[in-house]
């Protein structure tokens, strides 16, 4: 067994996480995503996709925690959900875009067999989107541009002939509305979903 105090601080931490001590979740967030950010962004290339899949890492920790009392390694058992999680967003864009290409094509669309490994991995992130699905359609229109584009506020009124303050206002209203959606759904506190939804 490693000597190094952070293995152990780590392993003590998974252990509170496994007993649902959000307080361990906190601190394990705060450690890793300075870490975990730079390595998902080298493997997508995309500074918003790469928050996005970080924001998945984590809520895949917490939705699996009871199997963290096995786990021995933690820092090598995020690094492997993360790199997962985008190696599995990837080959889903993929598989996308070739479906796309036969469709143009008018030829017959492939089957593949990993339907249930995309939609275990993208499980998180379909509360997402569960919940920006069912705001007003003004609203899902500005959290896109916001979060899935990268505008930022002042280039989302000019694009919308809002006003500043009301493209603020909604993009709040929004994320308050997900992050409620994201507490009943994985049994977070609002606190803890705020930093690592806002992270």
């Amino acid at each position: 067994m490693s000597t190094d105090p952070s293995y152990h601080e780590d392993n003590v931490l998974f252990l509170g996480i496994a007993g649902g001590d959000e307080t361990a979740y906190t601190r394990i967030f705060h450690l890793y995503t300075p870490r975990l950010l730079p390595f998902i962004y080298k493997i997508t290339r995309d500074e918003h996709l790469a928050r996005e899949l970080l924001q998945e890492t984590f809520l895949r920790l917490w939705m699996k925690r009871e199997d963290l009392l096995r786990v021995e390694r933690p820092a090598s058992w995020l690094f492997r959900i993360a790199a997962n999680i985008c190696l599995t967003y990837l080959r889903t864009q993929a598989t996308r875009h070739r479906l796309q290409d036969k469709v143009e094509e008018k030829a017959a669309p492939p089957t593949y067999s990993s339907a249930v490994e995309v939609l275990e991995s993208k499980e998180m992130a379909l509360l997402i989107r569960q919940a920006v699905n069912a705001l007003p359609a003004r609203r899902q229109e500005i959290y896109r541009l916001s979060r899935e584009q990268g505008l930022s506020h002042q280039q989302i009124a000019d694009q919308l002939q809002l006003s500043l303050s009301t493209v603020k206002n909604q993009l709040g209203s929004s994320i308050k509305f997900i992050q409620e959606h994201l507490h009943n759904a994985t049994g977070l506190s609002l606190a803890v979903i705020s930093a690592l939804f806002l992270c």
